[in-house]
């Protein structure tokens, strides 16, 4: 429910239905009209909907906004560098005019309006990358090269139960297969392999000349 009405006499707060239901609330639809009621019946709120919302207006809180849980974001002042990444990274100068014009409601801050130092982010997200002059080996046959790279493990589990994956990439053509794994155990990223090196010999009618493999992290 939200009351979010540009009106004078109602503020812009949200009411978490689930977090009354959990307080022990019950909260009744009725037609245009939503019920927030104690546990021993007794209603202590009453929503209006109006264009789609269930407005709560301040004479419909029957026992005072004691008896109803609400929850709302709560304003903290912050410092300009916080601002300045929670705003990604915007410029200063349009931040220092947000606060100064009074464009964003809740822009507080503590402190001075502006940077104590260069954003290293800034720095290495802007930076000029250089060529690179190295000479490096390009594939032009299939399996003439492949490159392994073994991730995990993950948070979460596959549908299948997995934690690890094996991607394997051809150089040549930048065909991907991933197999995924229980573990990364010699005997399951070796039969992973053997499984891959057996279809892609068959399919390609071609040999498997070099590996190149990347463990991941752990």
């Amino acid at each position: 429910m939200n009351n979010a009405l540009h009106t004078p006499q109602l503020q812009s707060n949200l009411i978490s239905v689930s977090k009354l239901v959990g307080k022990g609330m019950t909260v009744a639809f009725e037609r245009e009209t939503a019920r927030v009621k104690r546990p021993d019946g007794v209603t202590v709120l009453v929503a209006v909907k109006r264009d789609g919302l269930y407005i709560v207006a301040a004479d419909n809180i029957i026992n005072g906004t004691s008896e109803v849980n609400t929850f709302q974001t709560k304003r903290k002042a912050m410092t300009f560098e916080v601002w300045y990444r929670r705003l990604g990274h915007v410029g200063a100068k349009t931040i220092t005019g947000m606060i100064n014009n009074g464009l964003v409601d809740g822009l507080e801050v503590t402190g001075p309006t502006e940077l104590k130092a260069l954003c290293e982010d800034c720095i290495y997200g802007t930076h000029t990358m250089h060529p690179f002059h190295d000479s490096t080996a390009t594939e032009t046959d299939s399996l003439e090269c492949i490159y392994i790279d073994i991730w995990g493990p993950a948070s979460t589990l596959s549908a299948g139960g997995s934690k690890y994956f094996m991607l394997i990439v051809d150089g040549a053509t930048s065909y991907r297969t991933v197999y995924f794994l229980s573990s990364k155990s010699a005997d399951a990223t070796l039969g992973a392999f053997k499984d891959f090196h057996c279809q892609a010999e068959r399919q390609t009618e071609r040999k498997l000349k070099r590996v190149q493999v990347d463990m991941g992290r752990e």
